[in-house]
């Protein structure tokens, strides 16, 4: 049986970004060569909070087209939030989805001095830019609790307050995070480990090379970023994440 896959992108991502993960590139397959019918979620510039109640009709209009067929959230970066958003807001559809599977997904968000390297190098006008701050009122929302600075400098971490909430009983979520080596070896440039994982609670595999950078797990590439990051990109590091999420979905 084939199974629909809806595909969310990330921060003011364009929709050309994410056809690597369905169609493959250069002889290489994607999704749907591994039997995925995929569907793309719209690039929108409104708040996560509205964009995940936006997820929230699409699912429901996939599951109506699916006509049986299971239904996978697959949401990048940003998108990672809005499909895992979505099984916070709306716990009672949490079955819609047969799983819930993050890419590169910042699920603390992002330190607040990032955010004016993401709306340089991205493309400005996305309005989820302040719900990304790791103090933000939406993260303290779908996490459950907030957190605090420990340290200084570049020893400064971000801790959660407490346990946080990470998804209803029952709901399959999977995270997908890059790990390089130069930048230390526990983020992908923009993603930390621990962010992903949120500490380790959420199941998860890592893609570990000097090449995983965060816009390279989908084989997207960005002259900003190459500038600002020297985030590289080849087709080395993609394939990594579709053989991981054909992996977990057996």
């Amino acid at each position: 049986m084939q199974r629909t896959m809806v595909i969310v992108p990330g921060f003011n991502e364009p929709g050309k970004d994410m056809r690597t993960l369905a169609q493959g590139r250069r002889g290489m397959p994607g999704l749907a060569a591994r039997g995925f019918r995929c569907v793309a979620f719209p690039q929108y510039e409104d708040t996560l909070s509205d964009r995940i109640d936006r997820y929230a009709e699409f699912v429901q209009d996939a599951i109506a087209e699916a006509e049986g067929r299971q239904i996978i959230s697959l949401g990048y970066s940003l998108g990672g939030l809005v499909v895992r958003g979505y099984l916070r807001r709306y716990p009672e559809h949490a079955n819609s989805v047969s799983h819930t599977i993050q890419l590169g997904t910042p699920n603390w968000g992002v330190t607040v001095d990032m955010l004016p390297m993401l709306t340089a190098f991205l493309r400005l006008r996305d309005k989820a830019a302040s719900d990304l701050d790791v103090e933000s009122d939406f993260m303290s929302w779908l996490n459950g609790t907030s957190g605090h600075w420990v340290g200084k400098g570049k020893e400064r971490n971000w801790e959660l307050d407490d346990a946080p909430w990470i998804a209803p009983p029952g709901a399959r979520l999977y995270s997908i995070y890059g790990a390089v080596p130069h930048f230390g070896g526990d983020n992908d440039g923009i993603v930390w480990k621990d962010s992903a994982t949120l500490g380790g609670r959420i199941a998860s595999d890592e893609i570990r090379s000097e090449r995983a950078n965060h816009l390279n797990l989908i084989g997207a590439w960005n002259p900003g970023t190459l500038l600002i990051k020297g985030f590289l990109f080849d087709d080395k590091v993609w394939p990594e994440s579709i053989a991981h999420i054909a992996a977990y979905l057996g």
